[in-house]
């Protein structure tokens, strides 16, 4: 995300067209992506992190942004187990390519929810849900969802119920092509925290889980949360 939305922290269950928010609840009928609901031939083994990069129809295919998406999960996965001793474990490959039903305008204009702050990244979410059979939260797999999407100024995204939602300058940054890279490896452990069930940090206090992620990797987690992802919703998927 572009900046982390500390009063506002997404849940993200998307269920039933509804988003809970942290501090209150989004009430409005999300609009359901429509489309193909054909899944791929195997899902991949349960307890593992899922990862897509969802490409709406009119993005043409670069493989900078699987190769760019991967490679910051993977410095988010040896940050973990730097931190925790233990760390998740990502697919082969570790990012699915999605094309998108629609085109990139049509996430970024297709109301889903009363503020448009989130409108791509919850388009994008329940297109997933519905072409590969996901759920939110899903007790299978820990979901990352991120899209060549955004409207400039107005779209973000965040984690949050075992998953982690990201629009277009996210993914332009895994890809290499927003700056450095320090800023979205922190940025992902930030919201990878978040999908594990960690709260936001509520001062800037050298955690990820604070502003300090902007420093990363001169951040490290306390003990509080360490013990929150240890003792958590998804400790099973760390080994």
């Amino acid at each position: 995300m572009e900046t982390c939305r500390i009063t506002r922290r997404a849940v993200l269950t998307a269920t039933a067209g509804m988003a809970a928010l942290g501090s209150g609840l989004l009430t409005g009928t999300a609009e359901a992506a429509t489309g193909s609901t054909a899944k791929p031939a195997a899902d991949p083994p349960t307890g593992t992190v899922r990862v897509f990069w969802l490409r709406p129809s009119d993005v043409a295919y670069d493989q900078r942004y699987p190769d760019g998406i991967a490679g910051v999960m993977q410095e988010a996965q040896r940050f973990y187990k730097q931190e925790l001793g233990v760390t998740f474990k990502l697919n082969n490959p570790a990012v699915e390519v999605v094309t998108g039903d629609h085109p990139r305008s049509w996430y970024e204009d297709t109301p889903n929810g009363d503020d448009a702050y989130w409108w791509v990244v919850f388009n994008m979410q329940q297109e997933l849900l519905a072409k590969l059979g996901l759920r939110a939260p899903d007790s299978r797999w820990l979901c990352v969802g991120e899209i060549s999407a955004e409207k400039q100024g107005v779209s973000g995204g965040g984690g949050g119920g075992g998953w982690v939602i990201l629009s277009g300058h996210d993914a332009d940054g895994g890809a290499g092509t927003n700056g450095d890279m320090n800023r979205w490896y922190g940025g992902m452990v930030h919201e990878l925290g978040h999908a594990f069930g960690l709260p936001d940090s509520t001062y800037t206090d050298g955690t990820p889980m604070s502003a300090s992620f902007y420093s990363y990797p001169n951040c490290h987690f306390s003990q509080d949360q360490k013990n929150g992802i240890l003792n958590g919703p998804y400790r099973t998927f760390l080994s």
